[in-house]
C-alpha cells in the first residue's frame, strides 16, 4: 500500500478499472501488444531506445486478458507496477505516444525504477515525452556513482532542483511549458565522481529557473533578497500573482489570499531550518564562474580573494554526511582555505594560467553548499503546511534518507525514487542491511525522518498536515484514529495534501452541490415507495443487507430516507448519464493507479460502505462532496477547499466512532451524514489569522518584499 511494495495480491477488478478504455471498450493508447511486451521484457532504462522498437506494430492491441495476466503474474509488487505504468502512459501520453514512441518507451521503463520522477512530472503537467526520457537518463547517470556520499550529494542537487520546479508549478508561478523547458535544460547537467555537477546546477538556477520565476539574480554576501523572492514564487505570491478576491463572511469583508498565507508559513519554516541563504551561495557560484573564465587583472583577483575571505564568517557549515554516520557536518572554512591559499600564490607569482584548479575546487564547494540548501528548501516548502514540525528539529532535512547506504541488490537505485514516507521507523526496503554501521547513540540517526524521494515531499508530511480543531471530540479506543492502520490514516490525509486548488474546477462546488441536492430530492420523492427506494439503492450498488436495513427501519419510524444514502451515492443519483465528475475533486487516486491527484470515481455498482479498507481509502469521497456542497451554499471560492480539508479530515479521523473494526466504512459515512453545517462554518472562521488565507482588506499584498 501507499507506493511501497505490498504483500497482498492485486485485485483483478481494481486492475481493470485502473486502465482507460476508448469508446469501443478497448484499452486506450498506447495499446500495442508488441510495445508493452518489450516494455515488460526487461528492467533497464535504455539510452538508445530506438533499437528496442524495431518491428513494433500498432496491432494487435492489449486486451483484458493480457492486463489480467500482467497484473497477477509474478510478485504482487510487479503486477501492481505493470498496471500503474500502463495507466500512467495512458494518462500522460495517450494518442500522442505514437509521435515519439522511443521516448514513451524510455519513460515506461523508467516508471518502475524512478516512480516519483515520472509521477511528479505528470503532477507538474509536463506533456513532452522527450522531457521524461531525458530526465530518466539523467537519473541513470546518478545511479552509476559508486560512493554513497557522492550519490547523496548528487540526489540532493538533482531532486532538490526538481522539487523547486514542482512547487513553483503547483503554486502557479510556472506554466507547464516553462516547467518543461527548465527541466529539459536541467537534464543536460552531468554529475562528477564526487557527486557535484561542477557548477551546472547553480548555472541552471541563475540562467533559467530564477529568471523564469521573476527572481533577479543579484546576489550579495549575507543578503536575503533573492532568498525571499524565491520563497514568494514558491508560495505563489509576488508581483506577478493575480489579485486576491474579496469575500464577505459573517458581516465582515476579507481578501482570500492563499499565496500570502503560504508565504508567511514558508518564512517561519525557513527560519526554523536555517541553512545558507540563496544569495550567499550564488555569490560563490558567480566567483567560481569568474575563475573558470579566467581573471586577467591582478586587482580583480585580489578583490575576489577578499570576497572569499569575507564569506568565512557568513557561510554556515553544511550537512554533508550520511544518516547514521557521525561525520555529518562539513567545515566551510577548511574547504575554502586551500582555495584562497592557491589563489594567493597565483597573485604573488601572477600565473593566471593556473586558475583552473581553484575554480574547480570552488565549484565543488558550491555544489556541497547548494546540495544542502536545495534539500533544505524542499523541506521548507512542505514543513510550512504541517503542524508540530518544530519538534522535528532544525536538521530534519539533513536526516533525509535516500537509501544510498543500501546494497545494489537491496533496491538502492529505486529507493531514492520511492514515494516519500515519514516516520521514526524505516519502511521497506530501508530496513535492509546497511553498508555503513549505524551508531545508536548518534542523534542524527534517531527520530522522525523522511525516506525516499524529495519530490512530492508533501506525501511524507500528509498526516502532520491534518488539524485537530477545538470542536473535535477527543480520541479514544472507539475513535476512528484508533481503528485505522497507519496506511489508512495516510490515505485519508492524502485527500487534503493532494488537493490542488489550481486544478480543481471553480465550477466544481456548484456542480457537486447541485448533483447532491438532485440525488437527495430523488430519494425523498420515493419516501413512501419501497419499490422505488429499492430501485435507487440497487442503482448505486447498495448491497442487500444495507438495503433491507433501510427498508425495515423506514417501515417502523418516519425518517428522511436520504439519511441511508451516502453523499457519494446521492451525488451519483443526481449526476446525469455520461456526465463526467468535475476535475480536481475527490479521493486520492494514488493507491488506485499511482496518480498524484484526487478524483471522484466514476460508475456504479461499488458499495463503499461494504468495501475493504484499502479500496475505501481511495474511493471515500463523502467528506469532500459534503465540503464542496457547503462551499457552494456559502458562496465561497472553490480554492478555499484546500484550506478547509486539513481541518475537516482531522476532525473526521478523530471524531468518527466505528462500532467495531469492521464498521469503519459505515462510521465514515455516518460521520459526514450527521456533520452539522455549523461545523463547516467553523472551519471557515478558523481561516482568519496569521499564516491563514482570510485577511483584512487593508493587509499589504506586497509583503513578499
Amino acid at each position: 500500500a501507499f507506493g511501497w511494495e505490498a504483500a497482498h495480491a492485486v485485485d483483478p477488478a481494481a486492475a481493470l478499472r485502473a486502465i482507460a478504455v476508448d469508446d469501443s471498450g478497448a484499452p486506450a493508447e498506447p495499446a500495442s501488444l508488441a510495445f508493452w511486451t518489450r516494455v515488460f521484457s526487461a528492467s533497464d532504462v535504455p539510452e538508445e531506445p530506438d533499437r528496442r522498437l524495431d518491428g513494433i506494430e500498432p496491432r494487435p492491441r492489449i486486451d483484458a486478458a493480457y492486463l489480467l495476466a500482467a497484473a497477477v503474474t509474478g510478485p504482487a509488487s510487479t503486477g501492481r507496477a505493470r498496471v500503474r505504468v500502463i495507466a500512467f502512459a495512458q494518462r500522460v501520453f495517450g494518442d500522442r505516444a505514437a509521435s515519439d514512441l522511443a521516448s514513451v518507451f524510455t519513460a515506461a521503463r523508467a516508471f518502475a525504477r524512478y516512480p516519483m520522477l515520472m509521477l511528479s512530472l505528470e503532477r507538474m503537467g509536463v506533456a513532452d515525452p522527450r522531457t521524461y526520457a531525458a530526465l530518466a537518463r539523467a537519473a541513470l547517470r546518478i545511479d552509476r556513482l559508486e560512493d554513497p556520499l557522492a550519490r547523496r550529494r548528487a540526489l540532493s542537487l538533482f531532486q532538490g532542483a526538481l522539487a523547486l520546479v514542482e512547487q513553483a508549478r503547483l503554486a502557479g508561478s510556472l506554466s507547464p511549458e516553462a516547467a518543461g523547458r527548465a527541466l529539459g535544460e536541467l537534464a543536460e547537467a552531468r554529475p562528477a565522481r564526487h557527486g557535484g555537477f561542477d557548477g551546472a546546477v547553480a548555472a541552471w538556477l541563475a540562467g533559467r529557473l530564477l529568471p523564469d520565476l521573476g527572481v533577479p539574480v543579484e546576489p550579495a554576501l549575507g543578503a536575503t533578497a533573492m532568498d525571499g523572492r524565491l520563497l514568494a514564487a514558491l508560495a505563489g505570491t509576488g508581483p506577478a500573482a493575480p489579485e486576491a478576491p474579496a469575500i464577505e463572511w459573517e458581516g465582515l469583508r476579507y481578501r482570500f489570499d492563499r499565496g500570502a498565507a503560504a508565504f508567511d508559513r514558508l518564512r517561519r519554516a525557513r527560519a526554523q531550518l536555517g541553512s545558507n541563504r540563496l544569495d550567499t551561495v550564488m555569490v560563490l557560484a558567480r566567483l567560481a564562474d569568474e575563475l573558470a573564465r579566467g581573471v586577467e587583472d591582478v586587482d580583480a583577483l585580489a578583490r575576489l580573494i577578499e570576497t572569499l575571505e569575507a564569506s568565512t564568517p557568513i557561510v554556515r557549515n553544511p550537512y554533508i554526511g550520511l544518516p547514521g554516520v557521525n561525520a555529518r557536518i562539513g567545515s566551510y572554512a577548511n574547504e575554502i582555505e586551500p582555495v584562497v591559499r592557491d589563489l594567493r600564490r597565483i597573485v604573488e607569482r601572477w600565473r593566471p594560467d593556473r586558475l583552473a584548479r581553484p575554480a574547480r575546487d570552488l565549484r565543488y564547494v558550491v555544489d556541497v553548499l547548494l546540495a544542502d540548501l536545495l534539500r533544505t528548501l524542499a523541506y521548507v516548502v512542505h514543513l510550512g503546511d504541517a503542524y508540530g514540525t518544530d519538534l522535528l528539529g532544525s536538521d530534519v532535512a539533513a536526516r533525509h534518507d535516500f537509501g544510498v547506504h543500501l546494497e545494489p541488490d537491496a533496491g538502492r537505485a529505486r529507493a531514492a525514487w520511492l514515494p516519500p514516507w515519514g516516520g521514526a521507523e524505516a519502511p521497506y526496503p530501508f530496513h535492509a542491511a546497511a553498508a555503513a554501521p549505524i551508531e545508536s547513540d548518534d542523534g542524527f540517526n534517531t527520530g522522525w525522518r523522511a525516506y525516499g524521494s524529495l519530490l512530492s515531499l508533501d506525501l511524507a508530511f500528509a498526516r502532520m498536515g491534518l488539524v485537530l480543531t477545538p470542536f473535535a471530540p477527543p480520541g479514544g479506543e472507539l475513535s476512528l484514529g484508533a481503528t485505522l492502520t497507519p496506511d489508512d490514516r495516510q490515505f485519508l490525509a492524502l485527500a487534503a495534501s493532494l488537493f490542488d486548488p489550481a486544478r480543481a474546477s471553480e465550477a466544481g462546488p456548484a456542480r457537486i452541490g447541485a448533483a447532491v441536492r438532485r440525488g437527495r430530492d430523488r430519494v425523498r420523492r420515493r419516501e413512501a415507495d419501497a419499490a422505488g427506494l429499492t430501485g435507487l439503492a440497487e442503482a448505486v450498488g447498495m448491497d442487500g443487507a444495507r438495503r433491507n436495513e433501510m427498508l425495515w427501519t423506514l417501515r417502523r419510524r418516519a425518517e428522511a430516507p436520504d439519511r441511508y444514502f451516502t453523499h457519494a451515492e446521492l451525488f451519483r443519483l443526481g449526476t446525469g448519464v455520461g456526465d463526467p465528475p468535475p476535475a480536481g475533486w475527490g479521493a486520492p487516486a494514488l493507491p488506485l493507479d499511482g496518480c498524484l491527484c484526487v478524483r471522484i470515481p466514476e460508475g456504479f455498482g461499488v458499495d463503499l460502505a461494504r468495501a475493504g479498507a484499502e479500496r475505501l481509502a481511495s474511493t471515500y469521497v463523502d467528506l469532500q462532496l459534503a465540503l464542496a456542497e457547503a462551499v457552494d451554499d456559502l458562496g465561497l471560492p472553490a480554492a478555499i477547499a484546500a484550506d478547509l480539508l486539513p481541518f475537516a479530515v482531522g476532525d473526521l479521523v478523530n471524531g468518527a466512532r466505528p462500532a467495531s473494526a469492521g464498521d469503519v466504512a459505515e462510521a465514515l459515512a455516518r460521520y459526514v451524514r450527521d456533520l452539522p453545517r455549523a461545523r463547516m462554518e467553523d472551519y471557515v472562521a478558523m481561516q482568519v489569522g496569521p499564516g491563514l488565507p482570510l485577511r483584512a482588506p487593508e493587509f499589504p499584498r506586497d509583503n513578499w518584499r
